[in-house]
């Protein structure tokens, strides 16, 4: 019986959507929009661009939809736990109102999407719960099955689920939807490619100038546009100092196999803490079950075979499993105030747009974004934008959650630099160990992979200077600060950093 040590570490979705081939950028180009990051923001952006005949360029660092979107939980809901009860509090009815009607649009945006590009992603409508075993959140849960129904979502209250525990209730709302995002991004990229618009892969964005056109730099190249959407999870231009105004969070996935036929229907999220999301998929073999553990902070939390083991042992207490099949690491961006950040880089930024700090809910709230960001570089007006705007500053809102955050991040940086790092040499490491180190006076990240070959790096984050981590199962250098992570060679695995981590080249004394 496979358990979640020896399973594939790959997304369930990647794993079972078909591969992509599109080239990486290899000259110069000029086009009406440039988008950065081919995740559900930037697909979905680009797609509604190129319907009004504009000209587009999708860039994408690795694979389409192989990286956060490729690595969610791909639930299709409006339903986004306990969060209307706070919007009304924080932002008033009717800003409450524009979330919920724009996130329920996004529903149907998708759907719509599948039926015209007629894509085969595993859609199904699903109703989405959120759920708690606790008494003492009941009442928690009553006040926003009142308040979103107000908002005119189909919510209702619920004492009972198909969830194999009791629960003592939970908020559901009906006609959600749940798909395969890998396969529904590679579909609609296809669909974006011809002789006047592109999807490029493997093509790193380094920079933006923004002028007239706009100058997009690549590693391998330069597109001139007219207009840009940054759309790379968190934006990799610090100008814009979005790495102060969100920040990172991380979870834990797995894909098990059920012994028996399907004994879920729904979606599910938990209220309790830790907090689990769960959710099944269907293919050949039978039933999959989804399930995705609580947050942590990346860089933090790095010994995550444990973590792992953590998630392998809630599942088997509650369902029944032939084998754990996939593990996966994903990451999210939380704004401080409880709202994405969508909209211009900077008030002043003409033709640069951003998304960012999707609060681990990126499917609707990423399509929210396109739809708004689409309308942007195209001049046109949206009823829901100056509420997402990305500019914005509630400090009544997000004050406490900005200083803590920022205080967290700030004590990572000084503590790097005060943390004694011990004195070893790399080759002691045993195959496919990692370790941060001090080797002849200096710093050094160092991995020995299973060959027996050292990878001998800086520590020093090429973003903006904290130290990273040793990641031991996923075998990555993480950032705590802003949530950079780096492969055991330190290419870069996910932003906002853009060039890998500093190689260290160091004479080791030959072992007698």
């Amino acid at each position: 019986m496979a358990d979640v040590i020896s399973a594939k570490s790959e997304p369930y979705w990647v794993a079972t959507a078909p591969s992509s081939s599109f080239q990486p950028l290899k000259e110069e180009l000029s086009v009406d929009v440039a988008v950065i990051g081919g995740g559900i923001v930037g697909i979905s952006a680009a797609a509604l661009v190129k319907r009004t005949g504009r000209t587009v360029a999708v860039l994408e660092a690795q694979r389409v939809g192989t990286q956060v979107t490729g690595g969610s939980t791909a639930k299709i809901t409006s339903q986004h736990r306990l969060i209307y009860t706070n919007l009304i509090k924080n932002f008033g009815k009717e800003n409450a109102r524009i979330y919920a009607q724009s996130n329920q649009e996004a529903i149907e945006k998708i759907a719509q999407f599948i039926a015209e590009y007629q894509i085969e992603c595993d859609f199904e409508r699903q109703a989405a719960y959120t759920y708690t075993q606790s008494r003492d959140k009941v009442a928690a849960i009553e006040k926003e099955v009142e308040v979103a129904a107000e908002l005119g979502l189909p919510a209702s209250l619920v004492r009972e689920t198909s969830l194999p525990f009791p629960i003592e209730g939970a908020i559901c709302f009906d006609h959600q939807a749940q798909f395969n995002p890998c396969k529904y991004l590679k579909s609609i990229a296809q669909a974006i490619a011809d002789e006047s618009c592109y999807v490029f892969e493997e093509t790193r964005v380094l920079d933006v100038k923004e002028g007239t056109p706009c100058e997009i730099i690549t590693a391998s190249g330069k597109v001139k546009a007219k207009e840009v959407i940054v759309a790379t999870h968190m934006p990799i231009l610090d100008r814009g100092g979005f790495f102060s105004k969100v920040y990172p969070q991380a979870h834990l996935a797995l894909a098990a196999r059920l012994e028996n036929d399907r004994v879920l229907e729904g979606m599910f999220i938990s209220t309790d803490e830790p907090t689990h999301s769960i959710r099944t998929a269907n293919d050949e073999q039978g039933t999959i079950l989804i399930v995705v553990g609580p947050s942590f902070r990346p860089g933090h939390e790095t010994d995550t075979a444990q973590g792992y083991k953590n998630l392998e042992a809630f599942v088997r207490s509650h369902f029944t499993i032939r084998s754990v099949e996939y593990r996966w690491m994903n990451m999210d961006y939380h704004s401080m105030d409880g709202v994405p950040y969508i909209g211009k880089l900077l008030p002043t930024t003409k033709h640069i747009y951003v998304a960012t700090g999707f609060n681990a809910w990126g499917i609707t709230n990423g399509t929210v974004a396109a739809l708004i960001l689409s309308d942007a570089v195209l001049g046109k007006s949206n009823l829901w934008a100056e509420f997402y705007d990305a500019t914005r500053l509630k400090l009544a809102v997000s004050a406490k959650n900005f200083i803590e955050q920022n205080i967290h991040t700030a004590k990572d940086f000084i503590q790097d630099r005060l943390t004694s790092y011990p004195d070893k040499s790399p080759s002691d490491l045993a195959p496919g160990e990692g370790s941060l180190m001090k080797v002849q006076g200096e710093k050094i990240a160092a991995y020995k992979d299973p060959q027996g070959k050292l990878h001998l790096l800086s520590p020093v984050c090429t973003h903006m200077g904290c130290h990273v981590a040793w990641n031991n199962m996923e075998k990555s250098w993480d950032c705590s600060c802003h949530g950079s992570r780096f492969r055991y060679d330190g290419t870069v695995l996910h932003g906002p950093a853009v060039r890998a981590l500093e190689p260290k080249s160091i004479s080791l004394p030959e072992k007698e």
